[in-house]
Parts: C-alpha cells; sequence; structure tokens
C-alpha cells in the first residue's frame, strides 16, 4: 500500500475558497480604499482543517444485555477551525475581521440583522430572511505534492464565529499565523481523484 500524500511534509496541503456572504459583496472598504470582488477569495490554511463526523451508536437491552446498534442520526458538527498563515498587508485578517464585526459592531455593540423584524428561524422566509446574507459555503480542496486537487470538503451555511490572537515571536524564524472558527451546517465529502490505488 502506498503512503498517503497527506503523510508527506508539507504545510500548505489545503486550499479554502471562500465565497463572501452577501453582506460583504460590492461594499467599498475605506481602510483598504477597494471594493469587495463578488469573486470568491482563497486561503492556504494547514493542521487540521476537518473536523470529526459522527453517527453516534444507541443501546438497546435484549436479552438480559445491551446491544449496540447506530442511532441512524448525525450528531451536531463541531466548529470548523481553520489556521492560516497571514499575508503582509494582513487582508486576510482584516476581511474576516470584518465579517465577524457584521454580527456584533465594535462600536455601538449591535447589528443589522437584530435589528430585523425577519424572524432568523423561519426557512418558508429565506428570501428575506437576514441571516442568509450573513451566512456563505465553503469549498476546501486537499492537494498533493504537485498542488493537484484529490479531495473536496464542501461547508454549507457557514459563518464565522471566533478569530484568534496572532502568533508571533521575535524568537521564531516561522511565519506569522492565525486561525479562525466558524460554524457550519453540513459538510459534503467529494473524492476527485484517487492517484495512489490500494491495490
Amino acid at each position: 500500500m502506498n503512503q498517503t500524500i497527506l503523510n508527506r511534509s508539507r504545510s500548505d496541503k489545503f486550499t479554502l475558497i471562500m465565497d463572501l456572504p452577501l453582506i460583504m459583496k460590492g461594499d467599498f472598504d475605506e481602510k483598504l480604499q477597494t471594493q469587495y470582488s463578488p469573486d470568491s477569495v482563497q486561503f492556504t490554511v494547514f493542521g487540521s482543517p476537518v473536523p470529526k463526523i459522527e453517527i453516534p451508536s444507541v443501546k438497546l437491552p435484549f436479552g438480559g444485555q445491551h446491544m449496540h446498534v447506530s442511532s441512524g442520526s448525525r450528531s451536531d458538527y463541531g466548529p470548523l477551525t481553520l489556521k492560516f498563515l497571514l499575508d503582509n498587508s494582513y487582508q486576510s485578517y482584516w476581511i474576516l475581521w470584518k465579517w465577524l464585526n457584521h454580527f456584533n459592531d465594535y462600536q455601538n455593540s449591535s447589528s443589522e440583522m437584530i435589528k430585523s423584524q425577519s424572524p432568523i428561524w423561519e426557512p418558508n422566509i429565506l428570501s428575506i430572511n437576514p441571516f442568509s446574507s450573513y451566512v456563505t459555503d465553503f469549498e476546501l480542496f486537499a492537494l498533493d505534492e504537485y498542488n493537484n486537487k484529490i479531495v473536496n470538503f464542501k461547508y454549507s451555511g457557514c459563518f464565522i464565529t471566533s478569530l484568534s490572537e496572532i502568533s508571533f515571536s521575535h524568537q521564531d524564524e516561522g511565519q506569522i499565523t492565525c486561525s479562525a472558527s466558524f460554524a457550519y451546517n453540513q459538510l459534503h465529502v467529494n473524492l476527485l481523484s484517487n492517484i495512489n490505488k490500494i491495490i
């Protein structure tokens, strides 16, 4: 059996392609003096960007003992935490900070989403649901040593929940890193290429 290509030494084995949420598309950023593009943005991420997927078992009494069967119910997904490198201009950090700030503005501790009278939990009015403007979809690609995309992890209904401290030390020669956490509703996995066959 060939060794998995993800075991080979490299830090940039995952690429995140993120469609900006509607609330940010077309906004003019006074700091960057530019308008946010309607196109997707790309991050190089590393670490363990795929969280646990679990369909737990349940115990059923049988013949004075217990047997385990599948619950047939998927547990809610844990947070998706992505670690990424900061670019020289901190634009990747700034875009994520702006997104997080839409949920609670640092100046007045409020959000346009909360001010709306539309209930955010009603799926029948999704077209006028203010929360739908704050969420987006991610595509996370695992890369081989030639930067070919081999596995696609698609996260649906994502929104940012936290932005970590910036990890920097003058004693370390490595690049500056940061991480962000996201909540999401669905995860779909698709194998794009099978270059290392088992048999």
